[in-house]
């Protein structure tokens, strides 16, 4: 049965310092290196980190870049050993942690996922019979006998990420090497991983896509500084972790959590012309808990041809937590987007949410679900209500085009 214990492991990495902060040491650094010794500083990388995953179990594992999660991963593949600690791995370990890793430079992509397969103990017959599958996962048939020393970025996390996942692994561990592709191939990998968890897979997933971490793991860690801060269910890991940036960062809050997931500049010939809320009859920033609610979201068109896709509305508080989430996608109500403006609208009879702050966040999909553009934090709103109890709300909803 695969398996992963952690036991107390700490990493330290002895940092040469390779400034000068006087004169002296000016003078000291241009006598050659034979005559001198750099000074060496400690630092800990990893300080004490201990965790247990059964089989058939994913974590993920969350926190600021730097912050010792690659650290762990490597010393998990064997790359980099503890300096204390110990780590116990039962079952075959496919992992996927830094960028062209077991790749020969000067091999073709085809040799390099037979070596890849060897080095797992998988025969070539057994290969051979997965090499149309990923080939076609990857999308690079037309240079798949062309060495990867020629292939972009993106070309080698997509052939990394179909030789790991197609050989069948026990254990999976990927790091957030993805980041890499663009977002229609980083959908494809979560779909991928997505069935290789219901599949019975062990998944260890470093991400800053902090949704994919509450939605697809069972567990997750939050590392900070090489200190694990705390450990538990997704939700409660994430949520600590986003209001940690909130408290670090007032001034801009959402930036931690959004860059790396969505685009949000200005290309394109869909925009976003207004969004805002209407209740009663009137346009509103203040909702009394319990009232109907009306969303509003007008689209503007400037391509020259009608546009099919889907819309979906986020509703989350300002540290980040989705409360409740609507699309036209899920709903089977697609958008026909013509020239010229679109207005779309969310009715919702009953809105029960406690007092505080809130903002919904608009995203544009095309017809076939794949992420376009988002707009986060498109409507603040604010909430009154005598009501104290917190929680998650599955709120009554349809859609209306117009």
């Amino acid at each position: 049965m695969a398996t992963i214990v952690v036991d107390h492991v700490w990493k330290q990495f002895m940092l040469r310092r390779d400034r000068a902060d006087s004169v002296g040491q000016l003078l000291t650094r241009m006598i050659p290196k034979r005559r001198r010794k750099a000074p060496a500083e400690p630092f800990w990388a990893l300080k004490d980190i201990s965790l247990n995953m059964p089989a058939g179990t994913s974590f993920g594992i969350v926190g600021n870049n730097g912050s010792g999660k690659s650290t762990l991963l490597k010393i998990l593949t064997r790359t980099m050993s503890p300096t204390r600690g110990h780590i116990h791995i039962e079952g075959r370990v496919s992992a996927l942690v830094e960028l062209g890793a077991g790749f020969h430079p000067d091999f073709t992509g085809r040799e390099n996922v037979y070596l890849n397969a060897s080095i797992l103990g998988i025969s070539r017959r057994a290969i051979e019979k997965k090499m149309d599958d990923i080939i076609d996962f990857a999308e690079i048939r037309p240079f798949i006998d062309t060495p990867v020393k020629y292939y972009s970025s993106g070309m080698h996390a997509r052939l990394g990420f179909a030789v790991a996942t197609s050989v069948e692994p026990e254990i999976l561990i990927v790091d957030e090497v993805l980041a890499v592709g663009d977002e229609a191939f980083q959908q494809k990998c979560m779909d991928r991983i997505f069935h290789m968890k219901r599949e019975g897979t062990s998944i260890l997933l470093v991400s800053h896509d902090l949704s994919s971490i509450e939605r697809l793991m069972d567990q997750a860690i939050w590392i900070n500084k090489g200190v694990m801060q705390k450990s538990g269910l997704p939700r409660d890991v994430v949520l600590a972790y986003r209001q940690s940036v909130l408290d670090q960062n007032p001034q801009n809050p959402a930036e931690e959590f959004t860059t790396s997931e969505v685009k949000r500049d200005s290309e394109g010939p869909l925009q976003l012309q207004q969004a805002f809320v209407r209740s009663r009859d009137k346009i509103i920033d203040t909702l009394l808990s319990g009232d109907s609610l009306n969303v509003v979201i007008v689209m503007e068109n400037h391509g020259p041809d009608a546009f099919r896709g889907h819309l979906s509305l986020a509703l989350r508080r300002p540290d980040g937590l989705e409360i409740a989430s609507f699309s036209t996608l899920l709903d089977g109500t697609p958008v026909i987007f013509p020239q010229g403006t679109v207005r779309v609208s969310l009715n919702m009879p009953e809105l029960y949410l406690t007092a505080g702050q809130y903002e919904m966040s608009v995203t544009l999909y095309d017809d076939n679900g794949r992420r376009l553009r988002e707009w986060p934090g498109a409507i603040p709103l604010a909430v009154q209500s005598m009501a104290r109890s917190p929680g998650l709300l599955v709120l009554p909803h349809t859609w209306q085009v117009e």
